[in-house]
């Protein structure tokens, strides 16, 4: 039960293998990714939400196997926002400097967005550069975070906009894992909220791409409320086909050039919610209202009818999430947490913004009250 992609950054290729139950063979995946070599020491990084359960069988699993399992090292992080960190990033590295990793060294990444996004960066300055490879347990990260090679740690904006605000993803890399492995049985033991914010990654490829996938949202949710065992292919199903836009659209662009911008579909608004939410609200759910923004200032644009830009809304809204800010918020503020995006050219933002019918059109320079208007469309309070 096992669909296989393959990530391509430039002359570099990558198996992304997705089924049910594949941990148990992961040392297999590993070494095949390595050229039929065994790395000479592994580090685990965990999120500590798993680790007592999926990183434990991943590791029994690597030491079941003789040949990869003699050096084996495990550390473990807080999986929040905040806490995508320089002092995270610190931990994994001390941790591989223990572990005495030399550039035949692997680290195995195993969680969500946050703790792939860190690993990766760890991976990526490490020795000036090691393999690792991606474990994500959650679906935010088999879709999305996990694959694409981006890695990095958020900073803190502090001096700028005030306590508490981040900088999302403000250090970071490109160093794509030599696999990823997604086994979607740890979906299973996900809490709702959490298996619910990959689904906004889920629509926004749906919405750039391939109108097929949005049937499988709603079905997907039925992982909770319905006393029938969980359809593993389906879910295979779903993670390989939006798995699938995200790394054709890559392939094409890897550094993010032209094209790639496209899968930001949300995020430039996202973004800015979490450098003062962060503490309120899963990346997943900055997303979704993140789409909901774009679609409204879209509108506002004539890229998108307002009708168009309301049935996003309900989409939004049909897969449970929150479509205004869970209290009030200064756009202004907002506004100044967006200006740190990083596809902003000579201070100006690049904005995504969908089309009616499907696709997203990348505007540069992009009128700041687009911005303002998308905004105002999710505050708390009705700007009126």
């Amino acid at each position: 039960m096992t669909r296989e992609l393959v990530q391509r950054m430039g002359n570099e290729t990558a198996p992304v293998i997705i089924g049910s139950g594949i941990l148990a063979s992961i040392a297999q995946h590993i070494r095949r990714a390595n050229g039929g070599k065994n790395p000479s020491k592994i580090l685990i990084v965990s999120d500590e939400a798993v680790a007592t359960t999926w990183a434990s069988v991943v590791e029994q699993s690597l030491k079941n196997d003789a040949a990869m399992g003699k050096e084996i090292s495990r550390v473990s992080i807080l999986a929040t926002e905040p806490n995508k960190s320089a002092q995270s990033w610190a931990k994994v590295m001390d941790a591989a400097v223990r572990a005495d990793l030399d550039r035949q060294g692997l680290i195995v990444a195993i969680g969500g967005g946050i703790v792939t996004d860190i690993a990766g960066f760890c991976a990526a300055t490490y020795l000036r550069g090691i393999a690792w490879v991606a474990v994500p347990t959650t679906l935010l990260g088999m879709v999305d975070a996990a694959i694409g090679g981006k890695t990095g740690m958020n900073l803190p904006l502090a001096e700028a906009l005030g306590e508490k605000h981040w900088g999302k993803n403000l250090a970071g890399a490109f160093w794509p894992p030599s696999a990823v492995v997604a086994d979607s049985q740890t979906l299973t033991s996900l809490p709702p909220r959490i298996f619910r914010a990959g689904l906004a990654e889920c629509l926004k490829h749906s919405m750039l791409v391939d109108a097929s996938i949005e049937p499988l949202l709603a079905s997907a949710l039925t992982i909770y409320t319905s006393s029938e065992p969980v359809d593993q292919w389906k879910m295979i199903d779903l993670i390989a086909r939006s798995a699938a836009v995200k790394l054709d659209i890559v392939a094409a662009d890897p550094r993010e050039a032209n094209q790639r911008m496209l899968l930001n579909l949300g995020h430039t608004f996202a973004h800015a919610i979490e450098s003062q939410f962060s503490s309120e609200l899963l990346h997943g759910e900055a997303v979704a209202l993140g789409l909901v923004a774009a679609a409204e200032a879209s509108a506002a644009s004539g890229r998108m009818t307002v009708a168009g830009a309301a049935s996003v809304r309900d989409r939004v809204a049909t897969l449970g999430f929150q479509v205004k800010l869970p209290q009030s918020a200064t756009v202004e503020t907002l506004e100044k947490a967006a200006g740190f995006d990083k596809k902003r050219v000579g201070g100006a933002l690049t904005l995504i913004l969908p089309k009616t019918g499907g696709g997203a059109d990348i505007v540069r320079q992009a009128d700041p009250e687009l911005l303002r208007i998308g905004l105002r469309a999710i505050d708390a309070v009705d700007a009126e």
